[in-house]
Protein backbone atom coordinates (compact mmCIF):
# COMPACT_ATOMS: atom_id res chain seq x y z
CA UNK A 1 0.00 0.00 0.00
CA UNK A 2 1.25 3.53 -0.77
CA UNK A 3 2.37 5.74 1.82
CA UNK A 4 0.34 8.52 -0.02
CA UNK A 5 -2.84 5.86 0.34
CA UNK A 6 -4.72 6.22 3.94
CA UNK A 7 -7.78 3.93 3.98
CA UNK A 8 -11.10 5.85 4.76
CA UNK A 9 -9.17 8.87 4.20
CA UNK A 10 -7.76 8.95 0.54
CA UNK A 11 -9.23 5.83 -0.71
CA UNK A 12 -11.96 3.24 0.76
CA UNK A 13 -10.36 -0.66 0.86
CA UNK A 14 -12.33 -3.14 -0.82
CA UNK A 15 -12.39 -7.02 -1.51
CA UNK A 16 -13.23 -7.76 -4.97
CA UNK A 17 -14.30 -10.45 -7.18
CA UNK A 18 -11.26 -11.87 -9.55
CA UNK A 19 -13.18 -12.02 -13.36
CA UNK A 20 -11.65 -15.84 -13.76
CA UNK A 21 -12.35 -17.88 -10.90
CA UNK A 22 -13.86 -17.95 -7.44
CA UNK A 23 -10.74 -15.67 -5.66
CA UNK A 24 -10.69 -12.27 -4.50
CA UNK A 25 -8.47 -9.35 -4.28
CA UNK A 26 -8.24 -6.28 -2.31
CA UNK A 27 -8.58 -3.08 -4.43
CA UNK A 28 -8.73 0.60 -3.41
CA UNK A 29 -11.24 3.17 -4.71
CA UNK A 30 -10.18 6.86 -4.25
CA UNK A 31 -12.51 9.09 -2.25
CA UNK A 32 -13.27 12.35 -4.62
CA UNK A 33 -15.29 15.15 -3.71
CA UNK A 34 -17.03 17.15 -7.14
CA UNK A 35 -17.79 20.15 -3.94
CA UNK A 36 -14.36 20.87 -3.35
CA UNK A 37 -13.72 24.47 -4.74
CA UNK A 38 -17.05 24.95 -2.69
CA UNK A 39 -14.84 23.65 0.63
CA UNK A 40 -12.10 25.23 -0.38
CA UNK A 41 -13.01 28.96 -0.57
CA UNK A 42 -14.70 28.28 2.83
CA UNK A 43 -11.81 26.78 4.32
CA UNK A 44 -9.86 30.12 2.62
CA UNK A 45 -11.79 32.72 4.16
CA UNK A 46 -11.54 30.27 7.78
CA UNK A 47 -8.44 30.98 7.86
CA UNK A 48 -7.93 34.97 6.43
CA UNK A 49 -7.64 38.03 8.65
CA UNK A 50 -11.09 39.13 8.64
CA UNK A 51 -12.56 39.19 12.15
CA UNK A 52 -15.13 41.28 11.80
CA UNK A 53 -18.38 40.38 13.52
CA UNK A 54 -21.32 38.32 11.86
CA UNK A 55 -17.81 36.91 9.42
CA UNK A 56 -18.19 32.94 10.77
CA UNK A 57 -22.10 33.63 9.66
CA UNK A 58 -21.24 34.80 6.54
CA UNK A 59 -18.78 31.82 5.46
CA UNK A 60 -21.36 29.56 5.83
CA UNK A 61 -24.18 31.43 4.47
CA UNK A 62 -21.92 31.90 1.44
CA UNK A 63 -23.87 29.02 -0.63
CA UNK A 64 -26.36 27.15 0.37
CA UNK A 65 -24.95 23.98 -0.32
CA UNK A 66 -22.46 24.67 3.04
CA UNK A 67 -25.50 24.07 4.84
CA UNK A 68 -27.55 21.88 2.82
CA UNK A 69 -24.90 19.33 1.77
CA UNK A 70 -22.45 19.66 4.65
CA UNK A 71 -23.65 20.86 7.52
CA UNK A 72 -26.35 17.90 7.46
CA UNK A 73 -26.49 14.49 9.92
CA UNK A 74 -23.77 11.93 8.43
CA UNK A 75 -23.54 8.72 9.80
CA UNK A 76 -19.78 8.86 10.42
CA UNK A 77 -17.61 8.34 12.93
CA UNK A 78 -14.66 10.75 13.46
CA UNK A 79 -12.59 8.95 15.90
CA UNK A 80 -13.13 5.28 15.74
CA UNK A 81 -11.87 4.26 19.08
CA UNK A 82 -13.86 7.05 21.34
CA UNK A 83 -17.29 6.49 22.64
CA UNK A 84 -20.88 8.37 22.01
CA UNK A 85 -19.17 9.63 18.04
CA UNK A 86 -21.62 11.66 16.05
CA UNK A 87 -21.87 14.09 13.63
CA UNK A 88 -25.49 15.54 14.07
CA UNK A 89 -27.31 18.36 11.79
CA UNK A 90 -26.02 21.19 12.17
CA UNK A 91 -27.50 22.73 9.29
CA UNK A 92 -28.99 25.75 11.35
CA UNK A 93 -25.87 26.58 12.91
CA UNK A 94 -25.52 30.30 13.67
CA UNK A 95 -22.81 32.21 16.06
CA UNK A 96 -24.61 34.71 18.31
CA UNK A 97 -22.83 37.77 19.59
CA UNK A 98 -23.48 39.84 22.31
CA UNK A 99 -24.51 43.47 22.13
CA UNK A 100 -22.02 44.16 25.07
CA UNK A 101 -18.82 42.88 23.88
CA UNK A 102 -16.32 45.00 23.05
CA UNK A 103 -13.98 44.77 19.81
CA UNK A 104 -11.29 43.25 21.40
CA UNK A 105 -13.59 40.30 22.92
CA UNK A 106 -15.88 40.13 19.58
CA UNK A 107 -12.54 39.46 17.38
CA UNK A 108 -10.96 37.16 19.95
CA UNK A 109 -14.63 34.56 19.28
CA UNK A 110 -15.08 35.49 15.53
CA UNK A 111 -11.22 33.82 15.15
CA UNK A 112 -12.12 30.87 17.87
CA UNK A 113 -15.95 30.29 15.70
CA UNK A 114 -13.51 30.74 12.13
CA UNK A 115 -11.76 27.44 13.53
CA UNK A 116 -14.82 25.55 14.63
CA UNK A 117 -16.32 26.33 10.71
CA UNK A 118 -13.29 24.53 9.54
CA UNK A 119 -12.83 21.79 11.53
CA UNK A 120 -16.56 21.13 11.54
CA UNK A 121 -16.07 21.11 7.92
CA UNK A 122 -13.17 19.10 7.44
CA UNK A 123 -15.15 16.66 9.18
CA UNK A 124 -18.01 16.71 6.88
CA UNK A 125 -15.76 17.33 3.69
CA UNK A 126 -14.51 13.42 4.67
CA UNK A 127 -17.92 12.20 5.44
CA UNK A 128 -19.55 13.37 2.27
CA UNK A 129 -16.61 11.69 0.05
CA UNK A 130 -17.26 8.88 1.87
CA UNK A 131 -20.76 8.20 1.51
CA UNK A 132 -20.14 9.04 -2.44
CA UNK A 133 -17.25 6.39 -2.36
CA UNK A 134 -19.72 3.89 -0.52
CA UNK A 135 -22.31 4.61 -3.22
CA UNK A 136 -19.92 3.93 -5.79
CA UNK A 137 -18.49 0.65 -4.37
CA UNK A 138 -22.34 -0.98 -3.82
CA UNK A 139 -22.76 0.31 -7.49
CA UNK A 140 -20.08 -2.19 -8.69
CA UNK A 141 -21.15 -5.91 -8.44
CA UNK A 142 -17.43 -6.95 -8.46
CA UNK A 143 -16.93 -5.37 -4.70
CA UNK A 144 -18.16 -7.29 -1.83
CA UNK A 145 -16.89 -5.52 1.02
CA UNK A 146 -15.56 -1.77 1.88
CA UNK A 147 -13.87 -0.77 4.33
CA UNK A 148 -16.20 2.16 6.62
CA UNK A 149 -16.46 4.82 9.11
CA UNK A 150 -20.14 4.48 10.02
CA UNK A 151 -21.20 4.54 13.31
CA UNK A 152 -21.54 0.98 14.50
CA UNK A 153 -22.29 -0.80 11.45
CA UNK A 154 -21.71 -4.29 11.03
CA UNK A 155 -22.26 -6.15 7.42
CA UNK A 156 -24.31 -9.02 6.50
CA UNK A 157 -22.34 -11.90 6.06
CA UNK A 158 -21.51 -12.58 2.39
CA UNK A 159 -20.24 -15.71 1.01
CA UNK A 160 -17.98 -16.89 -2.42
CA UNK A 161 -19.12 -21.03 -2.04
CA UNK A 162 -21.55 -22.12 -0.40
CA UNK A 163 -19.32 -23.60 2.27
CA UNK A 164 -17.55 -20.05 3.52
CA UNK A 165 -19.38 -17.49 4.82
CA UNK A 166 -17.54 -13.55 5.75
CA UNK A 167 -18.47 -10.91 7.71
CA UNK A 168 -16.88 -7.88 9.12
CA UNK A 169 -18.15 -7.02 12.64
CA UNK A 170 -17.47 -3.57 13.60
CA UNK A 171 -19.04 -0.84 16.44
CA UNK A 172 -17.25 2.44 15.76
CA UNK A 173 -18.29 5.13 18.26
CA UNK A 174 -21.85 3.84 18.44
CA UNK A 175 -22.06 3.09 22.73
CA UNK A 176 -19.66 3.03 25.17
CA UNK A 177 -17.55 0.08 23.50
CA UNK A 178 -16.10 0.11 20.17
CA UNK A 179 -14.44 -2.85 18.51
CA UNK A 180 -13.13 -4.31 15.00
CA UNK A 181 -13.65 -8.11 14.29
CA UNK A 182 -13.60 -10.61 10.94
CA UNK A 183 -15.89 -13.16 11.28
CA UNK A 184 -15.34 -16.60 9.51
CA UNK A 185 -18.16 -19.47 8.95
CA UNK A 186 -17.41 -22.63 7.11
CA UNK A 187 -20.11 -24.91 6.69
CA UNK A 188 -22.22 -22.96 9.08
CA UNK A 189 -20.01 -23.54 11.61
CA UNK A 190 -17.75 -21.01 13.10
CA UNK A 191 -14.89 -20.56 13.07
CA UNK A 192 -12.92 -19.54 16.45
CA UNK A 193 -9.39 -18.49 18.01
CA UNK A 194 -9.26 -21.09 20.62
CA UNK A 195 -5.89 -20.43 21.04
CA UNK A 196 -6.35 -16.76 22.38
CA UNK A 197 -8.09 -18.43 25.71
CA UNK A 198 -3.84 -18.96 26.00
CA UNK A 199 -2.24 -16.73 24.19
CA UNK A 200 -3.83 -13.67 25.73
CA UNK A 201 -4.18 -13.55 30.39
CA UNK A 202 -7.54 -12.35 30.01
CA UNK A 203 -9.34 -13.17 27.38
CA UNK A 204 -13.35 -14.09 28.15
CA UNK A 205 -14.72 -17.31 26.74
CA UNK A 206 -18.06 -15.49 25.34
CA UNK A 207 -15.47 -12.43 23.85
CA UNK A 208 -13.40 -15.06 21.75
CA UNK A 209 -17.07 -16.88 20.36
CA UNK A 210 -17.63 -13.50 18.57
CA UNK A 211 -14.95 -13.34 16.18
CA UNK A 212 -12.35 -15.24 14.23
CA UNK A 213 -10.06 -12.44 14.18
CA UNK A 214 -9.95 -9.13 16.33
CA UNK A 215 -8.46 -5.86 15.33
CA UNK A 216 -7.19 -2.68 16.75
CA UNK A 217 -10.23 0.12 16.12
CA UNK A 218 -8.28 2.04 13.68
CA UNK A 219 -8.85 2.96 9.80
CA UNK A 220 -4.99 1.47 9.38
CA UNK A 221 -6.89 -1.70 10.78
CA UNK A 222 -8.69 -2.51 7.84
CA UNK A 223 -5.59 -3.48 5.61
CA UNK A 224 -5.04 -6.41 8.25
CA UNK A 225 -8.25 -7.44 7.95
CA UNK A 226 -8.84 -7.46 4.45
CA UNK A 227 -5.39 -9.52 3.91
CA UNK A 228 -7.08 -12.20 6.41
CA UNK A 229 -10.58 -12.49 4.91
CA UNK A 230 -9.40 -12.74 1.45
CA UNK A 231 -5.99 -15.08 2.27
CA UNK A 232 -9.32 -17.14 4.29
CA UNK A 233 -11.40 -17.04 1.10
CA UNK A 234 -8.75 -17.93 -1.20
CA UNK A 235 -7.31 -20.72 0.22
CA UNK A 236 -10.96 -22.04 0.74
CA UNK A 237 -11.80 -22.28 -3.02
CA UNK A 238 -8.35 -23.55 -3.49
CA UNK A 239 -8.38 -26.40 -0.90
CA UNK A 240 -10.36 -26.96 2.01
CA UNK A 241 -8.57 -29.49 3.88
CA UNK A 242 -5.91 -26.74 3.73
CA UNK A 243 -8.26 -24.16 4.65
CA UNK A 244 -9.41 -26.08 7.97
CA UNK A 245 -5.78 -26.98 8.54
CA UNK A 246 -4.59 -23.95 8.70
CA UNK A 247 -7.87 -22.12 9.78
CA UNK A 248 -8.88 -25.06 12.52
CA UNK A 249 -6.38 -27.60 13.20
CA UNK A 250 -3.32 -25.07 13.69
CA UNK A 251 -5.46 -23.02 16.33
CA UNK A 252 -6.27 -26.65 17.71
CA UNK A 253 -2.38 -27.36 18.05
CA UNK A 254 -1.97 -23.88 19.59
CA UNK A 255 -4.26 -24.43 22.51
CA UNK A 256 -2.95 -27.87 23.47
CA UNK A 257 0.52 -26.71 23.55
CA UNK A 258 -0.41 -23.16 25.28
CA UNK A 259 -2.21 -25.55 27.67
CA UNK A 260 0.66 -27.99 28.37
CA UNK A 261 2.93 -24.26 28.51
CA UNK A 262 0.83 -23.42 31.41
CA UNK A 263 0.39 -27.13 33.30
CA UNK A 264 4.37 -26.67 34.21
CA UNK A 265 4.03 -24.12 37.27
CA UNK A 266 7.53 -25.04 38.22
CA UNK A 267 9.29 -24.20 35.41
CA UNK A 268 7.21 -22.25 33.36
CA UNK A 269 7.33 -21.84 29.99
CA UNK A 270 4.62 -19.51 29.69
CA UNK A 271 4.69 -15.70 29.77
CA UNK A 272 2.13 -14.72 31.75
CA UNK A 273 3.19 -18.17 34.41
CA UNK A 274 6.98 -16.39 34.77
CA UNK A 275 5.45 -13.06 35.90
CA UNK A 276 3.74 -14.60 38.66
CA UNK A 277 6.03 -14.94 42.08
CA UNK A 278 3.87 -17.27 43.74
CA UNK A 279 3.36 -20.70 43.15
CA UNK A 280 -0.54 -21.11 44.02
CA UNK A 281 -1.20 -17.76 42.03
CA UNK A 282 0.18 -19.80 38.98
CA UNK A 283 -1.79 -22.91 40.26
CA UNK A 284 -4.52 -20.62 39.82
CA UNK A 285 -4.27 -19.68 36.74
CA UNK A 286 -3.56 -22.89 35.81
CA UNK A 287 -7.14 -24.14 37.40
CA UNK A 288 -9.00 -21.11 35.22
CA UNK A 289 -7.39 -21.96 31.99
CA UNK A 290 -8.07 -26.06 32.43
CA UNK A 291 -11.46 -25.47 33.25
CA UNK A 292 -12.29 -22.81 30.67
CA UNK A 293 -11.05 -24.67 27.74
CA UNK A 294 -13.68 -27.36 28.25
CA UNK A 295 -15.76 -24.88 27.41
CA UNK A 296 -14.12 -25.28 23.50
CA UNK A 297 -14.95 -28.62 22.91
CA UNK A 298 -18.90 -28.14 22.13
CA UNK A 299 -17.30 -25.63 19.27
CA UNK A 300 -14.18 -28.19 18.40
CA UNK A 301 -16.48 -30.85 18.35
CA UNK A 302 -18.68 -29.35 15.56
CA UNK A 303 -15.40 -30.42 12.93
CA UNK A 304 -15.58 -33.61 14.63
CA UNK A 305 -15.81 -35.29 11.56
CA UNK A 306 -11.85 -34.63 10.65
CA UNK A 307 -10.00 -37.04 12.68
CA UNK A 308 -7.67 -34.76 13.91
CA UNK A 309 -10.13 -32.35 14.82
CA UNK A 310 -11.20 -36.09 17.23
CA UNK A 311 -7.92 -36.37 18.53
CA UNK A 312 -7.29 -32.62 20.28
CA UNK A 313 -10.88 -32.75 22.08
CA UNK A 314 -8.61 -35.94 23.49
CA UNK A 315 -6.17 -34.57 24.53
CA UNK A 316 -8.08 -31.30 26.03
CA UNK A 317 -9.83 -34.23 28.31
CA UNK A 318 -6.66 -36.07 28.97
CA UNK A 319 -4.88 -33.14 30.11
CA UNK A 320 -7.46 -31.64 31.95
CA UNK A 321 -8.29 -35.60 34.01
CA UNK A 322 -4.11 -35.80 34.39
CA UNK A 323 -3.96 -32.49 36.01
CA UNK A 324 -6.82 -32.42 38.10
CA UNK A 325 -5.21 -34.62 41.36
CA UNK A 326 -2.66 -31.50 40.99
CA UNK A 327 -5.70 -29.05 41.12
CA UNK A 328 -7.00 -31.11 44.40
CA UNK A 329 -3.77 -31.06 46.08
CA UNK A 330 -3.22 -27.34 45.85
CA UNK A 331 -7.01 -27.04 47.20
CA UNK A 332 -5.91 -29.03 50.11
CA UNK A 333 -3.24 -27.11 50.96
CA UNK A 334 -4.76 -23.50 51.04
CA UNK A 335 -7.64 -25.29 52.99
CA UNK A 336 -4.54 -26.17 55.05
CA UNK A 337 -3.39 -22.83 55.10
CA UNK A 338 -6.92 -21.43 55.75
CA UNK A 339 -7.53 -23.42 58.90
CA UNK A 340 -4.40 -22.70 60.26
CA UNK A 341 -4.34 -18.51 59.76
CA UNK A 342 -8.03 -19.03 61.50
CA UNK A 343 -6.41 -20.43 64.60
CA UNK A 344 -4.27 -18.52 64.70
CA UNK A 345 -6.44 -15.22 64.33
CA UNK A 346 -8.32 -16.88 67.02
CA UNK A 347 -5.03 -16.84 69.38
CA UNK A 348 -4.00 -13.13 68.18
CA UNK A 349 -6.88 -11.53 68.58
CA UNK A 350 -7.39 -11.74 72.06
CA UNK A 351 -4.17 -10.51 72.88
CA UNK A 352 -4.69 -7.70 70.97
CA UNK A 353 -7.70 -6.11 72.21
CA UNK A 354 -6.18 -6.51 75.86
CA UNK A 355 -3.06 -4.82 74.41
CA UNK A 356 -5.30 -2.17 73.02
CA UNK A 357 -6.80 -1.83 76.41
CA UNK A 358 -3.71 -1.57 78.38
CA UNK A 359 -2.62 1.27 75.52
CA UNK A 360 -5.72 2.94 76.40
CA UNK A 361 -5.36 2.76 80.01
CA UNK A 362 -1.64 3.74 80.04
CA UNK A 363 -2.25 6.72 77.12
CA UNK A 364 -4.75 8.67 79.77
CA UNK A 365 -1.97 8.12 82.12
CA UNK A 366 0.86 8.99 80.28
CA UNK A 367 -0.64 11.74 77.29
CA UNK A 368 -0.86 14.78 80.37
CA UNK A 369 1.96 13.65 82.09
CA UNK A 370 4.35 13.95 79.10
CA UNK A 371 2.40 17.02 78.38
CA UNK A 372 3.13 18.81 81.74
CA UNK A 373 6.68 17.19 81.87
CA UNK A 374 7.36 18.61 78.24
CA UNK A 375 6.31 22.01 79.30
CA UNK A 376 8.18 22.31 82.33
CA UNK A 377 11.08 21.06 80.91
CA UNK A 378 10.91 23.53 78.18
CA UNK A 379 10.68 26.41 80.40
CA UNK A 380 13.04 25.69 82.82
CA UNK A 381 15.92 25.48 80.05
CA UNK A 382 14.44 28.41 78.99
CA UNK A 383 15.40 29.86 81.71
CA UNK A 384 18.96 28.36 82.24
CA UNK A 385 19.57 30.03 78.91
CA UNK A 386 18.33 33.36 80.15
CA UNK A 387 20.64 32.84 83.34
CA UNK A 388 23.47 32.50 81.48
CA UNK A 389 23.15 35.97 79.84
CA UNK A 390 21.57 37.48 82.86
CA UNK A 391 22.80 36.22 86.31
CA UNK A 392 20.67 38.24 88.94
CA UNK A 393 17.65 38.41 87.10
CA UNK A 394 18.53 34.52 86.09
CA UNK A 395 18.63 33.47 89.96
CA UNK A 396 15.40 34.91 90.96
CA UNK A 397 13.31 33.31 88.08
CA UNK A 398 15.12 30.07 89.29
CA UNK A 399 13.67 30.46 92.30
CA UNK A 400 10.35 31.16 91.07
CA UNK A 401 10.54 28.44 89.12
CA UNK A 402 11.09 25.84 92.57
CA UNK A 403 8.16 27.62 94.07
CA UNK A 404 5.45 27.12 91.52
CA UNK A 405 7.32 23.86 90.36
CA UNK A 406 7.93 22.73 93.40
CA UNK A 407 6.87 18.98 92.50
CA UNK A 408 9.22 18.74 89.56
CA UNK A 409 11.56 15.91 90.35
CA UNK A 410 8.41 13.87 91.37
CA UNK A 411 6.90 14.53 87.95
CA UNK A 412 10.22 14.10 86.12
CA UNK A 413 10.71 10.75 88.13
CA UNK A 414 7.15 9.35 87.48
CA UNK A 415 7.41 10.25 83.77
CA UNK A 416 11.28 8.86 83.69
CA UNK A 417 9.13 5.64 84.82
CA UNK A 418 6.35 5.26 82.99
CA UNK A 419 7.63 6.16 80.11
CA UNK A 420 9.04 2.74 78.91
CA UNK A 421 5.77 1.11 79.99
CA UNK A 422 4.07 3.27 77.88
CA UNK A 423 6.71 2.70 75.07
CA UNK A 424 6.72 -1.26 75.79
CA UNK A 425 3.02 -1.25 75.39
CA UNK A 426 2.58 0.34 72.18
CA UNK A 427 5.12 -1.44 70.71
CA UNK A 428 3.44 -4.70 71.57
CA UNK A 429 0.00 -3.44 70.35
CA UNK A 430 1.41 -2.16 67.16
CA UNK A 431 3.14 -5.27 66.15
CA UNK A 432 0.23 -7.09 67.52
CA UNK A 433 -2.21 -5.16 65.19
CA UNK A 434 0.08 -5.62 62.13
CA UNK A 435 -0.22 -9.41 62.95
CA UNK A 436 -3.61 -9.12 63.23
CA UNK A 437 -4.02 -7.33 59.82
CA UNK A 438 -1.87 -9.97 57.85
CA UNK A 439 -3.52 -12.68 59.23
CA UNK A 440 -6.89 -10.99 58.52
CA UNK A 441 -5.44 -10.45 54.69
CA UNK A 442 -4.01 -14.16 54.53
CA UNK A 443 -7.49 -15.68 55.05
CA UNK A 444 -9.19 -13.65 52.65
CA UNK A 445 -6.78 -14.18 49.80
CA UNK A 446 -7.55 -18.35 51.20
CA UNK A 447 -10.91 -17.66 50.97
CA UNK A 448 -10.55 -16.28 47.51
CA UNK A 449 -8.18 -19.06 46.38
CA UNK A 450 -10.53 -21.76 47.95
CA UNK A 451 -13.64 -20.37 45.69
CA UNK A 452 -11.44 -20.25 42.50
CA UNK A 453 -10.21 -23.86 42.85
CA UNK A 454 -13.61 -25.16 44.04
CA UNK A 455 -15.18 -23.21 40.54
CA UNK A 456 -12.30 -24.68 38.20
CA UNK A 457 -12.50 -28.35 40.11
CA UNK A 458 -16.06 -28.78 39.81
CA UNK A 459 -16.19 -27.34 36.30
CA UNK A 460 -13.39 -30.35 35.59
CA UNK A 461 -15.49 -33.10 37.47
CA UNK A 462 -18.88 -32.48 36.37
CA UNK A 463 -17.48 -32.77 33.02
CA UNK A 464 -15.70 -35.93 33.09
CA UNK A 465 -19.38 -36.77 35.46
CA UNK A 466 -21.51 -36.32 32.25
CA UNK A 467 -18.61 -37.48 29.38
CA UNK A 468 -17.16 -39.92 30.79
CA UNK A 469 -18.45 -43.44 31.88
CA UNK A 470 -15.83 -44.82 34.47
CA UNK A 471 -14.94 -41.78 35.94
CA UNK A 472 -16.44 -41.59 39.67
CA UNK A 473 -15.82 -37.98 40.82
CA UNK A 474 -14.14 -36.49 43.86
CA UNK A 475 -16.58 -36.31 45.95
CA UNK A 476 -17.23 -33.54 48.88
CA UNK A 477 -15.56 -30.81 48.82
CA UNK A 478 -16.13 -31.05 52.42
CA UNK A 479 -15.21 -34.53 52.87
CA UNK A 480 -11.50 -33.21 50.67
CA UNK A 481 -10.95 -30.88 53.82
CA UNK A 482 -11.34 -33.15 56.40
CA UNK A 483 -9.34 -35.69 54.64
CA UNK A 484 -6.39 -33.31 54.50
CA UNK A 485 -6.88 -32.39 58.17
CA UNK A 486 -6.55 -35.70 59.82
Amino acid sequence: MSDELEINSTHLAVLKKNDYDKSVLIDYVPLSNPKRKLLDRAYQKSRDKLIHKEYPNEILDADVELRSIFLKEYDFCPSLDRAYQDVSDDSKLHFDYDSELDQKEIEKKVKINKIIVREELKIRDLAYSLELAYKKAQDDKSIIAMSHQRRGWTEDPFELTKKLHVQFKTNFGYGGKSYFFAKLSFKDIDIIPFSEWVRYKDRQYDEILLYSQRYEVANESWKDAMEYVKDAINLCVKDEVEFIETYVITECKWLIEGLIGICDVENPSDKFLREMAEKRKRMEYKGKKLSGSLNFIKSIAEFESLPSVSNFINDLEKICKDELPTLLQEYKENSSDLSKAKINLEIERPIWHKLQDESNEITKIFTPLNKKYEHISALQERIKKYQAKNLDDGKRLQKLFKIKYHDYEEIKADYLKIKPKYEDILARCSKSQAKNLKLNSQIQTFNNYKKQFESYIKKIDNHFLTYSQNYKGIGNFKNLENRNNE
